[in-house]
């Protein structure tokens, strides 16, 4: 099959891992014999001109195989949601015509996120009469959706009820997601993790070490995903048990509020703060922790979660949505979302009864439910459905 995937949000120079589960999906897809190209937009609003100033992104690039195409737009009129939506949906629909028109003829489109890559999807559908259809990855439905517009709104709803499938990526979001479309024709499908890149690794470090990796751009971003929890849990953690590090991955300009608690806490030398992280030095942290912990609020997945999995590694996690669907007593703990003494007993026990978990185990039920041959083989039965094939 020829499949044009539009991601809302892509890669960058100064972001090298932002939507490193789109990639993952469109390598798994080309791995399985398929035609992929990415098609992807940055929009700028004046709020950003700097940015938009000094962009130096490839226009025409290819990433391991797949050709990537990029345009930057400008939205001068308005800053919010509308004026992106505008921007986005023409520059998808030029790259189409100048990159693609003549060239391919896709069989179907794929939009990661209804805000606006669905919307450019469809648009693009009507125009070239191809199908399209969209996985929802976005957290806004959840935690923002009473700050749509009725506008934006009416586009979304829109957007999901011409798409010929709906896939997210939890059962809980699927619950979410049934104000938009019937739950019923709303499938569920696991990011991709690359089981060749993450692996298993039973090394032992001199300390007990929990290992957190989530981004800190802002200061809501600390606060989904439970920095604050999990620092106040620490400070209980790093005085019963002396042996145990906590080392946190993730970059952004919120970090220093993260160095501040700790400061606050007194736990400053027992955590250990990594910064912005690349593909390989999070696999190395991965298989050299001995417990992945990340006590979110909200996930609509969770895509560190099972790569820390596929390195065979116990994981922390709390009952917020996405891990609901993966984590189990054989690989893991489920903690309640905000519970401080919970997170700390799950920690306590972790440290001491890790050596228990089966590891290869661990990593084989990853690789049977979100390796790319696994996630692939899903989406050619949807894409082949809708085809008619």
């Amino acid at each position: 099959m020829n499949i044009i995937i539009i991601p809302s949000f892509f890669q960058t120079k100064r972001r090298p891992t932002v939507g490193s589960f789109f990639l993952e999906q469109a390598k798994a897809l080309r791995k399985a014999g398929h035609q992929v190209i990415i098609l992807y937009c940055d929009t700028y609003s004046v709020k950003y001109i700097k940015e938009w100033l000094v962009y130096e992104e490839q226009t025409t690039d290819i990433i391991d195989n797949i050709k990537v195409y990029r345009k930057k737009m400008f939205c001068p009129l308005k800053h919010g949601m509308e004026g992106h939506r505008k921007a986005f949906v023409k520059g998808i629909t030029l790259l189409y015509e100048t990159k693609i028109k003549g060239r391919m003829q896709p069989d179907i489109l794929h939009a990661h996120c209804c805000v606006w890559a669905g919307q450019a999807a469809m648009a693009l559908s009507q125009q070239i009469g191809v199908p399209y259809v969209i996985t929802e990855h976005a957290t806004m439905f959840q935690l923002h959706r009473d700050q749509i517009s009725r506008k934006n709104n009416r586009y979304i709803t829109q957007a999901f009820q011409r798409a010929a499938k709906v896939l997210c990526v939890s059962s809980a979001f699927r619950e979410v997601l049934s104000a938009y479309k019937k739950k019923q024709e709303i499938q569920v499908v696991g990011n991709v993790v690359d089981c060749d890149f993450f692996k298993q690794n039973d090394a032992r470090t001199e300390y007990f070490t929990f290992f957190c990796l989530c981004y800190m751009q802002t200061e809501d971003q600390l606060r989904k995903k439970g920095i604050d929890i999990l620092l106040r849990a620490w400070r209980t953690i790093q005085k019963n048990c002396p042996q145990a590090r906590l080392v946190v991955g993730g970059g952004g300009q919120a970090l220093q509020k993260a160095v501040k608690w700790c400061e606050e806490y007194g736990i400053s030398n027992t955590v250990t703060f990594l910064g912005e992280l690349d593909r390989q030095q999070t696999a190395r942290q991965m298989t050299s922790c001995d417990c992945f912990v990340l006590p979110s609020r909200y996930e609509t997945f969770g895509v560190v979660y099972i790569e820390a999995m596929a390195c065979g590694k116990p994981v922390i996690a709390t009952a917020c949505g996405g891990p609901d669907d993966f984590v189990t007593p054989d690989n893991g703990v489920l903690v309640p979302v905000e519970e401080v003494s919970a997170l700390e007993h799950a920690m306590q026990q972790m440290i001491v009864s890790s050596h228990q978990y089966d590891s290869g185990r661990i990593r084989a039920s990853v690789q049977t439910r979100f390796s790319s041959q696994a996630v692939a083989s899903q989406l050619e039965q949807i894409y082949s459905a809708i085809l008619g094939e």
